[in-house]
């Protein structure tokens, strides 16, 4: 019995015509003839750049490379990119610092607009101050590795004395962080070690870039401002220096 019910042919396929292979075409060469002017133009821009020395890089040419370079987002944020006036603020802030936009010595905190220094460039900005600063030597407590971590001590020596700073597991360890729960050890390290050069070198405190181990909390994520100060080693009794701790 044939079904009541009748089935729509179906539009023949049709191939392009002529004239909508050439239109086709003819977009594919604009489209070609655009993107290898826009490459003409930047070689040209490019020309105007003699040195090799960031600095001598005209402020709109830098900027408009600056806007190109991804920066890592933090815990469960996308990675970003720079505004130009943000890029123009990076660059002018490293012309002060004189460390590369283009390194890993610093980066821009687009939450509070500000120029960040990394563990790197407190190095870099130490050695350029005249700063013979020691390498940083570590101390578990407790020493015995099959005890439980509670802290960190690190001390690097500076012409004025050696500067110490105490890293606690309590203080400092992000629960919800895998990386933390794979290398206490070593986070807190680097926790210590970025805290004894600020005060070594007498340049602020800040985080490393971007760190997918920093958690959620605000409190965790807010990323203070750097300056570059002098720094004049004092003996401090040890309730001052929790005061300046908790300052920092």
């Amino acid at each position: 019995m044939p079904s009541p019910f009748k089935k729509e042919a179906s539009p023949p396929e049709t191939e392009p015509t002529g004239e909508s292979r050439s239109a086709i075409q003819k977009a594919v060469e604009i489209q070609k003839a655009t993107q290898e002017a826009l490459q003409k133009k930047q070689i040209e821009q490019l020309n105007e750049i003699s040195s090799f020395d960031w600095k001598a890089v005209p402020p709109p040419m830098l900027a408009q490379m600056l806007v190109q370079m991804p920066f890592k987002g933090g815990a469960g944020e996308p990675d970003y990119f720079l505004a130009p006036w943000q890029a123009m603020v990076f660059a002018m802030r490293c012309f002060e610092l004189g460390l590369s936009p283009f390194s890993n010595e610093v980066w821009f905190n687009p939450k509070n607009n500000k120029v960040n220094v990394t563990f790197e460039g407190k190095l870099k900005l130490a050695r350029k101050q005249g700063l013979d600063l020691g390498p940083p030597t570590f101390e578990r407590i407790p020493k015995d590795p099959d005890k439980p971590l509670v802290a960190y001590r690190c001390t690097i020596s500076s012409p004025n004395g050696n500067c110490q700073y105490t890293a606690t597991l309590k203080e400092w360890q992000v629960l919800t962080s895998p990386v933390w729960k794979a290398k206490p050890d070593h986070m807190l390290q680097l926790r210590a070690a970025e805290k004894c050069l600020s005060f070594a070198s007498g340049i602020g405190t800040s985080e490393l870039p971007g760190e997918a181990d920093l958690g959620t909390e605000p409190e965790k994520r807010e990323l203070p401002t750097i300056d570059a100060t002098k720094f004049e080693y004092k003996e401090m009794s040890d309730a001052n220096a929790s005061q300046q701790e908790k300052a920092q």
